[in-house]
């Protein structure tokens, strides 16, 4: 230990200049009143002016103390006495860390007696060293003293060698910024790595700093006097220890993104028409905000997995969307100059899949609506600017129609193989804290044909659609021909013109509803009277003639109505909170009897601006229900079987490979 202070007290004879230097520059914050400036911002320039000094003092010894030292010999003449080279590296470090800490503290130390603590809103009392000291903000200065000396080593090492090998240092610093990129960031950016956030700005530090003081002890215990060996040992150290964490954040960042069905909470579903396919979204624990996607067989267990986004997020999926034969699904794509679409060939025994470029088509934004035709020969798309016709797999545009600025897609259906359809409504930005809509009570249906024919037609609504609630509060049925609209209640309209055929339900906007394979509408809602605590539901025929009306057991908001499980059989259940169990009543909309109770279910939710094909009852008999554990429940309605296909519990089936 005497060794190491002798060296300490050498290197700090050599710079001891710094300190008067340092105390004289504390005094020019207290001059600047006298040249206009407040006096309110002395401390801020205090603070600022004793971080640069510092600074400054790190660049200097970290550039001198191995490196230079080496070079001229100085280094030499310490080991040819009897020290060892901890107490050398140990010595010089010391007086390093003394030095940068001094003149920091040395250019405080006037304006902090001019500017005491109370008088600048600060805490810990009137006691600025306490402040100085306080848990993560001291060890953040600690570790930056060590980064700023360390680099300026490393630099002044790697200048002085002249060696062919700074090359290589150069190539592992841009591998290793692609690669900080690339696996570390996204363990913040997703929450993979949920640190303190007194101490979120530590961690950071802790690998280079490690490996700075690892390289300079390599350096100094293996290069000695040798500058050239010294690089070698300096970047050795350094770069092994850098590396290992990058691969460590590599490995972790893979393990956190490979979850299987079974590892996941289920947030989102989009059932496939058959009953059999399903396309899955969830979080999982060790995952942070990270979304899982994935394409399950639900009669095998069989999944694949969905690429996900990219560390930047400018790859994301827009959601999955399947043909009405339940053939085909689809996924499109944002990044890029262009949209892209993969195509999933469900038809065989293992799923294939088509990447396909969209020709001339804008990147999707979460505005971009899309479909397949129901035998997925076509895709329509529609984003704000405009609908297209693409045909698939080749993605060569066939048709083209222009969308007036000031609207967006609320809901796309095919009429035909060669025909769709869009509904459009007034733009809006969600912002949060926004409680305005848009300002026009008005909607547009835009149609295309493959040929190239296309129409428009605009139609007032009775009030303006809520933001919150555009995405669900246009219905249409299969064949696109009706149309629910929830304007200040619930009204049937035309699905080709917008005309009104019948008010449903006035009032509450957010009533939901569904079309019955058969033609029937189903609408739910609270019961009569403000204090009656039951939901209920009234049934209307095809023309918007009401038929009948009962009521239920359930809590009468956030009323959920479908799917249909069966021809006139109707699921409805009540949604309180995503963490509260509920559970679901499949009602005979003939006589309103309670047919089934679905203990802990409720409908799958599903993703927003996915607006499939409802499955016709007559032939699909299973169905997908959540439970407040982030489960996903298949239930066929023809066996009565039920079982787990995602969320935890869901059984580990075989991940299926499709590149």
């Amino acid at each position: 230990m005497s060794k190491l202070l002798a060296v300490a007290a050498r290197e700090l004879r050599e710079r001891w200049l710094l300190f008067p230097a340092a105390l004289a520059v504390g005094f020019f914050p207290l001059m600047l009143p006298a040249f206009g400036l407040e006096r309110d911002v002395m401390p801020v320039v205090g603070v600022v002016s004793a971080v640069l000094l510092g600074a400054a003092a790190g660049l200097i010894t970290g550039a001198s103390m191995l490196a230079r030292d080496a070079a001229n010999g100085r280094l030499g003449f310490l080991f040819s006495r009897p020290v060892s080279w901890p107490a050398i590296w140990g010595g010089k470090w010391a007086a390093a860390l003394v030095l940068v800490a001094a003149s920091g503290l040395l250019a405080a130390i006037p304006w902090m007696v001019a500017y005491p603590l109370p008088t600048v809103g600060g805490r810990h009392g009137d006691s600025w060293l306490r402040a100085m000291l306080d848990g993560p903000g001291a060890l953040f200065l600690f570790m930056v003293a060590i980064l700023v000396v360390g680099l300026s080593d490393l630099g002044a090492t790697l200048f002085r060698s002249r060696s062919p090998w700074v090359a290589a240092d150069l190539v592992l610093l841009l591998a290793a910024f692609w690669a900080t990129r690339r696996y570390v960031a996204p363990l913040w950016l997703f929450g993979v790595l949920r640190v303190h956030s007194q101490w979120d700005v530590v961690v950071p530090l802790a690998p280079p700093v490690i490996g700075l003081i690892a390289g300079s002890m390599a350096q100094v215990a293996f290069g000695r006097t040798d500058v050239r060996r010294a690089h070698g040992a300096l970047s050795v150290g350094f770069w092994t220890v850098v590396g290992f964490t990058l691969v460590s954040a590599a490995g972790y960042w893979g393990w956190a993104r490979s979850a299987a069905p079974g590892d996941v909470t289920v947030q989102a579903v989009s059932p496939g028409p058959a009953g059999r396919w399903i396309h899955v979204e969830g979080s999982a624990e060790r995952s942070g905000y990270y979304p899982h996607g994935f394409l399950i067989d639900t009669t095998t267990a069989r999944y694949a997995k969905l690429p996900g986004p990219d560390s930047d997020q400018s790859h994301l999926p827009m959601g999955l969307q399947f043909s009405a034969d339940g053939r085909t699904a689809a996924v499109l794509w944002s990044g890029g100059r262009n949209a892209d679409l993969s195509l999933w060939d469900l038809a065989g025994g293992t799923p294939r899949i088509t990447e396909v470029a969209l020709e001339s088509s804008p990147p999707p934004t979460w505005r971009t609506a899309f479909a397949l035709s129901p035998s997925a020969s076509s895709a329509f798309v529609v984003h704000e600017s405009g609908a297209s016709f693409f045909a698939l797999p080749s993605g060569r545009r066939v048709a083209t129609t222009t969308i007036a600025p000031g609207w967006q897609p609320a809901l796309v259906r095919f009429l035909s193989e060669k025909e769709a359809r869009t509904w459009l409504v007034p733009a809006v930005e969600l912002r949060r804290g926004d409680p305005h809509g848009p300002a026009r009570a008005e909607m547009r249906i835009v149609d295309l044909a493959t040929d190239g024919r296309s129409r428009a037609v605009t139609f007032p609504l009775a009030a303006t659609l809520k933001p919150a609630w555009v995405w669900r509060g246009v219905v249409a049925d299969a064949a696109g021909k009706r149309l629910l609209t929830s304007d200040g209640g619930v009204r049937l309209r035309d699905g080709a013109t917008g005309e009104l055929i019948a008010t449903l339900a006035e009032g509450d906007s957010r009533l939901p509803a569904l079309f019955l394979a058969d033609g029937r509408i189903v609408v739910g809602g609270p019961g009569a009277g403000a204090n009656t605590p039951k939901a209920q539901l009234l049934v209307f025929a095809p023309d918007g003639t009401k038929l009948r009306e009962w009521p239920l057991e359930l809590w009468p908001w956030g009323l959920a109505v479908g799917p249909e499980v069966a021809p006139g059989h109707v699921a409805v259940s009540s949604f309180r909170s995503p963490y509260l169990a509920e559970d679901s009543l499949v009602v005979d909309m003939g006589d309103g009897r309670v047919v089934q109770r679905l203990a802990g279910l409720r409908p799958a939710m599903m993703f927003w601006m996915v607006s499939a094909v409802p499955a016709n009852a007559a032939v699909t008999t299973a169905h997908f229900f959540r439970d407040a554990d982030g489960r996903v429940v298949r239930v066929d309605f023809a066996t009565g079987e039920r079982k787990v296909v995602a969320g935890p519990g869901a059984p580990a089936g075989e991940r299926l490979s499709l590149r």
